[in-house]
């Protein structure tokens, strides 16, 4: 008997629960800049949502380019970070960011090519 009601309770359940929507790949990007300014890359267009596959630059030596989201505070670096002891080491590139609509990317204050991989899906309710 209590098996049957735990069953019975759980199949009624059940539609309660709602997914908060499915993604669809919708294009692969590529956002690159050159300019020594703050510059945006992109915003992160309405009913879609970016993952950053990948990052990175041409600066060398003890530069590097800082990536924002919307404008403030550095999200994540690429280029060459110095290490105590004299040495060179290669800021990641292989973190995975997830950014919502209406998010904007930048690149602050580089002063080289650099460039941003984004996978764009389509939120689909």
């Amino acid at each position: 008997m209590l098996r049957t009601l735990f069953v019975v309770t759980l199949f009624l359940g059940i539609p309660s629960f709602k997914a908060q929507g499915n993604l669809q790949f919708n294009q692969a990007l590529l956002l690159t800049a050159t300019q020594n300014t703050n510059v945006l890359l992109g915003t992160v267009p309405a009913g879609k949502v970016w993952k950053i596959e990948g990052y990175g630059t041409e600066v060398t030596g003890t530069n590097e380019c800082n990536f924002s989201f919307n404008g403030s505070n550095v999200a994540f670096r690429a280029g060459s970070v110095y290490i105590y002891g004299g040495s060179y080491t290669y800021a990641g590139s292989s973190e995975h960011f997830w950014i919502p609509a209406g998010t904007t990317l930048y690149s602050l204050g580089c002063g080289g090519y650099r460039w941003v991989s984004v996978m764009e899906f389509n939120i689909i309710p």
